[in-house]
């Protein structure tokens, strides 16, 4: 666990401790049965939500069901979970401190090409974390992150193969599919394999275009420099759809047309958790690190030190 870590200018960097593990906390699968009818209305608007999304990426299309073999056609389910509100004026504004969230995904289990496809897809490690951190600390950036709203949905189109799903009721209605009908995957799509290597190779191509320059180190770190001098503009890490980031005003403006590209779920500044550790600027532009209010949520492990005893000597 890290925790209260400090980053600073380098003039002023004085002591710095390090904890360290790699506990993630994982939000728990919310069952409709044990929900009630407000709540179950919550979720129907976000399997709508949901839907909309794979319609307005192109993630499917319509295919008669006779052109595939029964191999080609994978099922999937939906997934429902309480995301957390972390936008106070959001709170606020919805009485609120949680929200629906409902995600279609695929079988991937069943893909037949299970053992063939590429499917690997690197995510930002600690140290080029910290070396972020610690650039954007002393070049006096503001410390920025953002998330990409249906990334998988907006990863690279399958190539050489074909494969569909069978469609959920909400997904068959929205397309006015008939029963001879099923979803062709144009591009990637959650539980699939090889998702996180499709949406990793397309954002990394969208980087590039934008003048970002993968790190020779980490192919997760991208560096910009001004366009007319080597002088460097800003720099982010990418981890899977999560990025975390700082840089001058032309940075900021390249960061804009990435939005553009792929829409962005929400953008924090200064204050906020990434990958579960909570980050703050101070005014200065030092930087502390800390995990206390996830520490503060483990749950003791009791032992009973006489039972324990006893059970060696048996």
């Amino acid at each position: 666990v890290e925790d209260n870590c400090q980053f600073m200018p380098v003039e002023k960097v004085e002591e710095i401790a390090f904890l360290a593990s790699n506990p993630k906390k994982q939000r728990t699968e919310v069952k409709l049965s044990t929900l009630s009818p407000s709540e179950k209305a919550e979720f129907e608007k976000a399997k709508q939500t949901e839907v909309d999304n794979w319609l307005k990426t192109g993630t499917v299309c319509k295919i008669l069901r006779n052109k595939l073999s029964a191999e080609q056609i994978l099922r999937c389910r939906w997934i429902y979970v309480w995301k957390p509100i972390e936008d106070k004026a959001e709170q606020k504004k919805t009485g609120k401190t949680r929200k629906a969230k409902a995600r279609l995904v695929v079988l991937g289990f069943l893909d037949p090409a299970l053992d063939k496809v590429q499917r690997d897809s690197p995510t930002l490690g600690r140290q080029s974390r910290m070396l972020i951190l610690q650039l954007i600390a002393s070049m006096n950036w503001e410390l920025s992150s953002f998330d990409i709203k249906a990334a998988f949905l907006q990863g690279r189109t399958q190539e050489g193969r074909v494969l569909a799903i069978e469609p959920v009721p909400e997904m068959a209605k929205a397309m006015q599919l008939e029963p001879t009908e099923v979803c062709k995957l144009a591009k990637s799509a959650y539980g699939l394999i090889d998702a996180p290597f499709l949406w990793y190779q397309e954002l990394g191509r969208t980087l590039r275009s934008l003048s970002f320059i993968p790190s020779p180190f980490d192919p997760t770190v991208y560096v910009l420099y001004e366009p007319k001098n080597t002088q460097i503009a800003g720099i982010i890490g990418i981890h899977v759809d999560d990025g975390l980031c700082g840089g001058n005003a032309y940075f900021k403006s390249k960061i804009a047309e990435l939005e553009k590209i792929f829409p962005f779920g929400s953008k924090k500044i200064q204050t906020f958790t990434f990958t579960g550790i909570d980050m703050h600027q101070n005014t200065n532009y030092s930087i502390n690190l800390s995990q206390e209010k996830y520490i503060s949520k483990i749950e003791p492990i009791h032992i009973d030190a006489t039972e324990n005893i006893n059970q060696i000597f048996q």
